[in-house]
């Protein structure tokens, strides 16, 4: 009788630490984001290593981050206008403003190693362009933006007013022209 009881307890821990294995199987996403690029089969194994990465998850609602030539940035501020043409959207002119320009790259930074830095390797890359992060307007937040997707953006700062009604008729142009699939096959 104390044998069986013995084995009972043991089995029931036995299933206790399984529920608990099988808890620990589930993957949750940190964020409210898409699932993609899922590699994630039974059997599979899931650690904190890169190497045992099994998807890529990308944010439902994400940032939309614009590069600019650092001499193009100098009049920018939080809060300036801001229209993008995107090459996925053909004819679609999006809204925004200026949330903020991260004044930092990756030219700004070395790689820790043994060696010295050289000014060479800095002179022979092209100067490095700046990220500026937008505020999409409230009715265009609905629209899919792809993450990655390349386009046309423009910048409305405080001065040369004039000149904003020419660039915008130019970013308009410019989005009707993505309409246009040009292949020379």
């Amino acid at each position: 009788m104390k044998g069986e009881f013995s084995q009972v307890a043991q089995t029931r821990a036995q299933l206790e630490t399984a529920k608990w294995n099988l808890e620990q199987t589930t993957t949750r996403s940190p964020c409210d984001c898409y699932v993609i690029n899922l590699q994630l089969r039974p059997g599979g194994f899931v650690g904190q290593v890169a190497a045992s990465q099994v998807m890529t998850l990308v944010e439902a609602g994400g940032q939309v981050v614009a590069f600019y030539n650092q001499n193009e940035l100098h009049q920018v501020q939080p809060g300036n206008e801001v229209e993008f043409a995107l090459k996925t959207l053909p004819g679609r002119i999006i809204k925004g403003k200026v949330d903020s320009v991260i004044w930092a790259q990756g030219q700004g930074t070395f790689l820790a190693s043994g060696n010295l830095p050289s000014s060479l390797a800095v002179q022979n890359q092209p100067a490095g362009k700046f990220a500026v992060k937008f505020d999409v307007a409230e009715k265009d937040r609905e629209l899919l933006l792809a993450a990655g997707a390349a386009g046309d953006a423009a910048i409305y700062t405080d001065h040369l007013h004039a000149v904003h009604i020419i660039r915008k008729v130019i970013v308009r142009v410019g989005s009707y022209l993505n309409y246009l699939i040009l292949k020379l096959h």
